[in-house]
This record gives structure tokens, sequence and C-alpha cells, in this order.
């Protein structure tokens, strides 16, 4: 019936016998043996010794075995029937009875019922423990009794001996029954609850934290194995141990020094940790102390981590400022206004040409602020349509338009909560969409597409655009309000031919990354080859160079000079660039500036073209002896 294994220290042989006839119809192993008082307590020392999982016995004996061992125990009780059965056979002995039972336990609310339907006067004498229990029988011995009705066997035996009848309380059947019941259940609630505690230790044991706990003696009274790893201690050493006693010949007093709830950085032994302490409380009271530490290496090991994710998902700047390249004035000074920005928290505005490297100076401000450990958003607002574009960033609920996402879906403003977003090409955004931006700027938060409620958020808005917006305002693209949100902080990132100068830099870095990437052998470039890319204006700027050096790393071979090959590139640059850009075939577009950097464009343009010096001489009116001279000078060699 049961995996139970159940000793019983039984009191007297009837209580054997009907124990054994009850545990055979329950189809129940038991192991009995007969004992009173002490001689039971040792009898429960041998069933503990060999296994049992629960002891069941009676009155006095009962309770002496409860107090001295470590396993539960199951009382049998004594009934009201079986408390009637005894005084009923006690009448037919004598008128005046004493009845001598535990305070508690036998004298029950209805023990006075009994006496009234039995017609009998009873002298009761309770007792609460053994010194109690022989002082009362003393005095039973003295008094003029004619019977004695107890519930232990010691006294039934002790009134014999002195010539007094006595009766023994014996317990029936159904009080038997009840009790190995009772003995079963406990065993299998201590069962689970055991089960319940090994999973808890297992889940502490398994944890990468290190846990150690102190009791209320302040000895330790727990270490988990990570704990063991972490301090390089043996628990078996270190369990039971009092904290105040080892503070000062072990590590471990160093763990114990920080205020309660506050994380501290600490330096125990070699290793550092991140240490943090709490009570436990139980039943409304501080018990035990609780420390959990980790190890600043393995934090560090997560953070990368997790970092490493966020790169994944798009949420991670990978740039700083250290990955700019450059030594010109005019790019110191754009770094070191973006510096004093990412102190900020403001909106910046970062202005520049395509190709200026806008996002990578959005990443490095957002590293060098205090956001740099918070997720990075970027998102390009011209790859997107409207409706698309605002999905993206302010998310939806489910249902919200055909094809929503079952769940709905997490905007990109609350993706960059506690971080960055950057909004690259800002200025092509539609109207409705700015308005919707403007609220997120000016009340920091946002509502998702088919919702009622508001979710506030924390973030910082770098934006760029490569034209100038106040145009974009004056033709009404563009809002004036959202305008001047965003331009609280405006950067302006130079094009690559206001610093030429960083040519070489840009050059030899890009040369070392695409050798590598290649695994080809690149030699760098020569300072006539540096010259002709530094004559070349790059229209599509950094981006355009690496483009360049990147087909030159391709291309290169041995018998090759890299001068020749840098010069076939820009000149294959320059065909693409000046290309007529009207219907008119006589017609080119000029960027304003000095009359000889106009009339450079016109020859250049002419020379891509494959016009050889007596037609562009024609064309121009200008001498070709004049023409030969403005070409030696910008160094083409382009013409016929």
């Amino acid at each position: 019936m049961s995996d139970v294994k159940i000793g019983v220290v039984s009191t007297y042989p009837k209580l054997s016998q009907l124990i054994q006839k009850i545990a055979g119809e329950m189809k129940l192993d038991l192991e009995i043996k007969e004992a009173i008082l002490d001689e039971g307590v040792s009898c429960a020392y041998q069933f503990e010794h060999q296994g049992v999982d629960v002891i069941i016995s009676r009155g006095v004996t009962g309770q002496k075995i409860k107090k001295a061992i470590s396993l539960p125990v199951v009382l049998i009780e004594i009934t009201s029937f079986d408390i009637l059965q005894a005084l009923y056979s006690a009448k037919g002995m004598g008128e005046k009875i004493a009845f001598l039972g535990h305070r508690t336990q036998d004298f029950r609310p209805d023990f006075k019922n009994i006496t009234k339907i039995l017609d009998i006067d009873v002298d009761c004498y309770p007792y609460s423990d053994t010194f109690e229990m022989e002082e009362q029988a003393t005095k039973i011995l003295k008094s003029n009794i004619d019977v004695i009705v107890s519930t232990g066997l010691c006294i039934y035996e002790m009134a014999k001996r002195s010539g007094i009848n006595a009766i023994l309380v014996q317990s029936g059947y159904d009080a038997i029954y009840g009790s190995i019941k009772r003995a079963i259940e406990l065993v299998h609630a201590i069962r689970r609850d055991q089960e319940r505690v090994k999973r808890f230790r297992s889940v502490l044991e398994s944890t990468n934290d290190g846990i150690l706990v102190l009791d209320e003696g302040k000895r330790i009274s727990f270490m988990n194995p990570a704990a063991e790893s972490l301090l390089e201690m043996d628990a078996n050493k270190i369990v039971g141990q009092c904290i105040d006693e080892i503070r000062e010949s072990t590590i471990l007093g160093a763990l114990f020094n920080n205020n309660q709830g506050e994380e501290v950085f600490k330096e125990v032994g070699r290793k550092q940790f991140w240490v943090s302490s709490m009570p436990l409380i139980i039943n409304n009271k501080e018990k035990d102390l609780l420390v959990l530490f980790q190890s600043a290496d393995r934090i560090q090991v997560m953070e990368h981590n997790f970092r490493r994710q966020l790169f994944k998902k798009g949420l991670y700047a990978k740039h700083t400022f250290d990955n700019i390249n450059g030594t010109s004035s005019v790019l110191l000074d754009a770094i070191e206004r973006a510096k004093k920005f990412a102190a900020a928290n403001a909106t910046v505005l970062i202005c520049g040409e395509s190709g200026t490297g806008k996002e990578l100076f959005a990443q490095s401000i957002h590293n060098e602020s205090d956001r740099r450990k918070a997720p990075f958003v970027a998102i390009n607002c011209a790859a997107l349509p409207e409706n698309l574009l605002e999905s993206e960033l302010f998310g939806y609920e489910e249902g919200a338009f055909t094809g929503a996402k079952k769940g709905g879906k997490i905007g990109l403003f609350e993706m960059a909560h506690g971080g960055t977003i950057f909004l690259d090409e800002i200025g092509e955004m539609t109207l409705p969409v700015q308005a919707r931006l403007l609220r997120v700027l000016q009340e920091r938060e946002i509502m998702r597409l088919g919702s009622d409620r508001v979710i506030p958020v924390d973030v910082r808005i770098i934006a760029a655009t490569n034209h100038e917006l106040y145009h974009a305002v004056a033709e009404g693209r563009f809002r004036s309000d959202l305008y001047h949100r965003l331009e609280v902080l405006n950067l302006d990132v130079p094009p690559l031919r206001a610093r030429k100068e960083d040519i070489d830099l840009l050059a030899g870095h890009f040369i070392n990354l695409y050798s590598f990437e290649e695994k080809k052998d690149v030699p760098g470039l020569s300072e006539a080859a540096l010259d002709k890319l530094k004559k070349y204006d790059w229209p599509g700027n950094i981006r355009e160079l690496q483009n360049v050096i990147h087909k030159y790393v391709l291309l290169i071979e041995h018998k090759q000079t890299c001068e020749e090959l840098i010069d076939k590139l820009i000149n294959e640059k320059i065909r693409k660039t000046y290309k007529i850009r009207t219907e008119d075939e006589n017609s080119i577009t000029l960027k304003i500036g000095k009359l000889d950097d106009m009339e450079r464009q016109v020859i250049e343009y002419l020379l891509a073209t494959g016009a050889s010096i007596k037609e562009i001489s024609e064309i121009t009116g200008t001498s070709r002896t004049t023409l030969w001279r403005k070409v030696k000078t910008l160094d083409k060699v382009m013409f016929r």
C-alpha cells in the first residue's frame, strides 16, 4: 500500500496485537517494538539508525520519543470512546475513581459529559510532563481511592504493585488506524517538502553566482559550489564557522563589510567581485543574511555578450571617436564639438554631404555619452515609405491595419528606451510623420498605431541630413517647429575636399583593411599617387574614396605602378562625374566658385568626354598654348 517505512514503539501487548492486525488489513509491513519511557526512547533510536521514515507511539512514552529524536513521531490518540470504556470498567470496581491523564490530550471538553452518562464521580489528576505525572501518582496512592484509571502503562503497573485496582485506557481500532494513516500522510508531505528543498538547493548550487548565508548567530550556514570555486575555498571547512572568528584569517571578511542592499565593487584576495547583501525575512522577521557576489571578469564577459547580441539586432553602436581617421583642423574641430555635445542630453542635428561619415559621428556621440550602455537604434528615413516608417518608429497594436503582426510590434523608439535613436536622412520624412516625431520631442512619449495608450520613452535623438533643412522649411516640405527642435545642437561634418590632408591616412587605412579582407599583399601608395588622389574633389566623399581604394586593392598587379592605376581609376570617376546633366549636349552643371576652379571644371569635363586639345580650343576660344599650359598644371593625360 505504501513505500513508507514505519517503526512502532508499543507500550503494552494488546496494543501491539491490534496494531499488527490493522497493519495486515492495510497490507503494511510494520516493525513493532514493545517498551515504555526511556526504554521506548532507546527503541526509537534503533529505528532511526535502521532508516525508518516515521515512528508511531503512545502516551508519555511517545512524548519522550518526540523530544529525543529528529524523526517525525505520530502519537496514537486516545478517543473519548476509549476513555468511556475504561471508566465504565472502573465503575464496576469501586465508587471512588481517580483519573490520571495528560492535561491537554486526555482531558477533553466532553470528559464531564462522559462522567454524567456513566453517573459517576471522578477525581481528576492531570499532568503536563513526567515529573508532574509522578507527583500526581503519589497523591493518588496516598488518597482513599478504589480504582485508578490511567492512560499510561507505568501508572497502571505502579497501582497494581501497590494493591490498588487499576484500569488502563487502551487505544481502539479507529485511533490506531487513524495514526497509521497520519504517519503515511506525514511522510509523504515531508518528502514533498524535501523534494522542493532539493529543487531550490539545486538551483542555488547550479548558479554561477557565489552565494553565502549567515544565520542569526553569524555562522555560515550555506556556501554554494560557485562560491567555493570563486573564493577557492572548501565549504566543508567553512560551513558552521562563525564569521567573526575567521574574518581576519580568511578572505571572507571582506565580503561582509558592505552595507546591506548596496552593490559594491570589492577586491577579495587576488580577485575582484561585485558584492551585494540583504537580510532574509522569515515571518516578518530578519533571520539570516544572504550575500551574493559575482566575478568582475564574468560580468565583463556577460556585458560583452549582451552588447554582441544588441549588435546582431542593430541596437549597438560599434564606432567611437577613435575610429574617425584624420588630423585636419576642420575634422578635429568637428570631433571636439561632437565630444562636447556627447556630454549633453539634447537633440543633435548632424549636417553633411553623403559619404562624410555622419553615422560614424552619431555612434561616437552615443558611445561617449552616459547612454553608452543602452541601445543605439538607427533607421534611414528615406529607405521606407511613410506608413512603414511610421509603424517601424512607433510600433503598432494587433489589428491596427491589414497585415499587422499578431500580438502587435514594438517600435524603434521603445527599443531605444534609455539610449539613442539615430534618424538618418530626416529631411526625407513626410509631414505626417514629422508631426508625430515633434510630439516625441515635446512630450517624450509615443503612442503605437491603433492604440490609445501613451508610453513614456527616455530617448536621445540624433538626426542627420545631407540637405540644408532651412531650404526644405522655406519650401514647406519640412516643419519649421520640428526644425528648431532638432537644431538644438548642430554639427557640420566637413566634406573630404575640405580636408584633403587626411587622404593619406584614409587611403592607408582602407588599403590595410581591404588587403586583409582580400588576403592580398598590396603596396602602399607613393607620393605621386597620393597627389593624384588629392587633386580630385571627391563629390562622394569618404565613401567614394573607400570604393576607389577597394578597386585599387583588387586590380593592382605586380607589373603595374600604383600611380598608373590610381590615375586610371580617377579618370573613370571624372568621366562619370561630369556627364551632361541636361538634354543639351553643350551644357554642364558647374559649382559656383573661383573663376579658375570653374574653368578647371570645364576643361576636366571636356577632357573626360574625349575631346582633343584642338577641339577644346575651338569650343572655349582659348589658344592651344594656353590650354597645354593649363592641362599640364592640372596634370591630366586624357587628351588625344
